[in-house]
């Protein structure tokens, strides 16, 4: 048998097939490392996230938990009551500057929904990041790998056309080592495509408890400016 190995008919492929099978190997490379870093960062995030809400479901004051949200950084989660957070007293600085009182603060909670909107869409982006390479690679491998197979095949009878009789003999190595372009498309696109829909899944989880949080934290601070609004028109109460 000398069919060269199992890198026979990539060794033996012609100089087009070479170039469209080192490119679709290293997409394979860079899909692979984005596959472990992806599920490192995504897997860390979701278990940061557990303990997140297991901490926030405490009923504790807002600013206690943030040394907790400093400590569980990968958690989307922090990133939202930190900016909240700050925000937050930066509108306190200023309100207090001006003498103005709790009934300006209540119509700027908008500005600490909007803080929370940045840092979601941040948070968004760093959760996204590399999964668009992933999903061109789904798309694009299979049909570089078409693309090697045609070109192969087309090469294989435009080399028959002066044979008197063409056999099977002489075409089936031409088709055969033009169909590895196919087969490597394939082989790298399938798990693409399962890791691509693998992540978006974690993602989108993600991204459905980062609302739902964002909407729980501008319910709180409604509550904190009404606590502000009864402290200042009843002190005596407030002190006992």
């Amino acid at each position: 048998m000398n069919g060269g190995g199992f890198l026979g008919p990539f060794v033996k492929a012609g100089l087009f097939a070479q170039v469209i099978i080192v490119s679709l190997f290293a997409m394979s490379v860079v899909s692979w490392a984005i596959f472990i870093r992806k599920w490192r960062a995504l897997r860390r995030a979701r278990r940061e996230t557990g303990r997140f809400l297991s901490r926030f479901a405490g009923g504790h004051s807002l600013f206690d938990y943030q040394r907790v949200a400093a400590e569980l950084r990968s958690s989307p989660l922090s990133a939202l009551l930190l900016a909240a957070l700050g925000e937050w007293e930066t509108l306190k600085k200023q309100v207090r500057a001006s003498e103005a009182g709790p009934e300006m603060m209540q119509r700027l909670i908008p500005n600490i929904t909007e803080a929370m909107e940045r840092a979601a869409s941040r948070e968004e982006d760093k959760l996204e990041s590399s999964l668009p390479f992933l999903s061109i690679t789904t798309m694009v491998a299979p049909f570089l790998g078409l693309l090697g197979t045609v070109q192969g095949v087309l090469a294989t009878f435009l080399a028959l056309r002066g044979a008197q009789l063409p056999t099977l003999q002489l075409i089936a190595p031409g088709i055969s080592d033009a169909l590895v372009t196919t087969v490597m498309g394939l082989v790298v696109a399938i798990p693409a495509a399962l890791f691509y829909n693998h992540f978006v899944g974690r993602v989108r989880g993600l991204l459905s408890e980062t609302d739902r949080f964002a909407s729980e934290l501008t319910g709180i601070f409604r509550r904190e400016v009404v606590m502000l609004q009864l402290n200042r028109d009843h002190p005596d109460d407030a002190v006992k």
